[in-house]
């Protein structure tokens, strides 16, 4: 169904080649997970099933590269529409409609169908994904889970052989990501449907696909069933995440525990680890620090309502000490977003007051609150207008009076921290999408603001660039300094958080120590804590969180 033979390609203006001597074979209903690091050459691969690389990208291509039975060199996208469907990282980059129905029936009415065959397409897409009682809704009431659905629809509608997902979970929450992740396998399952899934967090999918490719540096590094690829090191070598469970199996190995094989779900891991967890010697862990310093932060009976009538924060009260790590986690549409804004002062109260550095938000200025609170949005290109990369990190000390001999000496090290440093005269809305993510982060850390509040800043990073920005969050906290993080990723929380607030439908449900908010939930609870649940019987503390924390319990 689909071929690559020696494909290489290089996009115009670039040097370095995206995709490099690709040879490639995916068969008939096979569910292909492919991974690897930022800038790897992930999307790209994608976007040559389509055609979209090279006839709308342009550069230089090599090679053969067939999708069912077209020659994706020869044909042009239009064509191949018709064969390969693909739901783009952010769902409304290919919304175009106002409403969902409209939206579902766009492609089928540019393909010139007749009205009942688009009207007989429509209720079936609606019906296959399960979106039937938005079809009246307008998209922008929708959450970011729904818009996802409805452009699943839309390709649906076309009746492609190929579906291409390129990270279509990274701005969902985690039962929103679950239920989307049910449609696709369910179309794999039981329509045949090809599906080629693009995504960081192996966790949701790794049990789900009949094959894993690991990419790096625009080449394959791997490729082949994923229980065989997560047990060697090309995975984790080149910089891909791999779920807890999985991180815990191999280090039990290596630690001269006997582990049959490598568990890919919860279900397998508690077959495979229950000899193990028979030794424990653990009891009930203790709470994090408890941040007992003067207030930065104090929100008092919020209330906010959008113009439109909707009520998007219902009586919030909390108040955050300098040095605290908070993470913020809850469903998409429950007001995350919305609470962070009346921090920096971009919304005002409808109700209530906020004040931040002991000022009323209500009586300054965004620019006057943006010296002490720094704000790193959930979509990078809200961040970047400058020319190149250097310029857009440098522009807010050069915006604040900095002097040049501290200016280049900040820039330098905020580009080496972030991997920025062969990018720093690139234009950045030419980067991947892990890359502009970086750029943004760095334009706001470069300014080490005394409150940093990040709204899912690790969306579109692989692993290692995780981890390696946790650190610095977890450093710049030390030095005093209060982070506010919100997140679906809900294994970050458990690893760097002190405190967990959970929203829901513009409330607070719960505030509190991460070990009470996040042990023994359940879409809200990390994997390993899911997996020691079984384990209580032998004595194993019920307030576990992490890998190494599971270790330690088991020395």
């Amino acid at each position: 169904m689909i071929e690559f033979k020696d494909l290489t390609f290089r996009y115009a203006g670039t040097f370095k080649p995206a995709l490099r001597e690709i040879n490639l074979n995916i068969g008939d209903g096979e569910f292909v997970l492919v991974t690897g690091p930022s800038g790897c050459g992930k999307s790209s691969l994608c976007r040559c099933f389509n055609g979209l690389v090279p006839h709308f990208y342009g550069g230089e291509i090599s090679g053969e590269l067939n999708v069912c039975g077209f020659d994706v060199l020869k044909h042009k996208t239009g064509e191949i529409a018709t064969k390969v469907g693909m739901v783009f990282q952010d769902p409304e980059n290919q919304i175009v409609a106002a409403d969902v129905e409209r939206e579902i029936a766009f492609g089928l009415e540019n393909l010139a169908f007749s009205e009942d065959l688009i009207a007989k397409r429509v209720e079936e897409a609606l019906d296959t994904v399960g979106i039937a009682h938005l079809r009246k809704r307008t998209i922008q009431e929708l959450s970011g889970g729904e818009k996802q659905k409805v452009v699943i629809a839309s390709i649906l509608a076309l009746h492609p052989d190929v579906l291409v997902l390129d990270e279509p979970t990274s701005e969902l929450d985690p039962k929103a990501a679950e239920d989307v992740l049910t449609v696709v396998q369910r179309l794999n399952d039981d329509l045949g449907i090809t599906v080629i899934l693009v995504e960081h967090r192996l966790d949701r999918v790794i049990h789900l696909v009949d094959r894993m490719i690991v990419m790096n540096e625009g080449r394959i590094a791997a490729d082949d069933k994923p229980k065989k690829v997560v047990s060697f090191n090309v995975a984790s070598d080149t910089g891909v995440g791999l779920p807890p469970i999985i991180q815990l199996a191999k280090k039990l190995s290596g630690n001269g525990f006997h582990v049959d094989e490598v568990p890919l779900t919860i279900k397998e891991g508690r077959y495979l680890l229950r000899d193990v967890f028979r030794r424990t010697n653990g009891s009930v862990l203790p709470k994090t620090a408890d941040h007992k310093g003067e207030h930065i932060i104090e929100v008092e009976k919020l209330y906010h309502m959008y113009p439109t009538g909707t009520p998007a924060l219902k009586n919030v009260s909390l108040r955050v000490g300098r040095g605290e790590f908070v993470a913020i986690v809850g469903r998409n549409a429950s007001g995350k977003t919305t609470l962070l804004k009346h921090i920096n002062g971009l919304l005002k109260p409808t109700k209530g007051r906020i004040k931040v550095c002991g000022i009323d938000t209500r009586r300054t200025t965004v620019a006057e609150l943006a010296k002490k609170v720094g704000f790193i949005f959930q979509n990078p290109n809200d961040h970047i207008f400058s020319d190149t990369v250097e310029e857009e990190v440098a522009f807010i000390l050069k915006n604040r009076g900095v002097a040049r001999e501290e200016l280049s000496p900040r820039v330098d090290r905020i580009l080496k921290l972030f991997q920025l440093v062969d990018y720093r005269n690139s234009y950045p809305r030419s980067l991947s999408g892990g890359e502009r993510q970086r750029v943004a982060l760095a334009s706001i850390l470069v300014a080490e603001p005394k409150i940093l509040i990040l709204d899912e800043p690790t969306r579109g990073l692989e692993y290692r660039l995780k981890s390696e920005l946790m650190k610095h969050l977890e450093e710049y906290r030390l030095r005093g300094n209060t982070v506010i993080l919100v997140t679906h990723d809900v294994e970050i929380v458990a690893e760097y958080a002190d405190r967990v607030i959970l929203l829901s439908e513009g409330r607070i449900v719960v505030d509190g120590d991460k070990r009470d908010v996040l042990s023994q939930a359940l879409s809200f609870s990390p994997q390993i804590n899911r997996l020691v649940q079984a384990f209580d019987q032998y004595g194993v503390p019920h307030n576990i969180l992490t890998v190494d924390e599971a270790l330690e319990i088991l020395k």
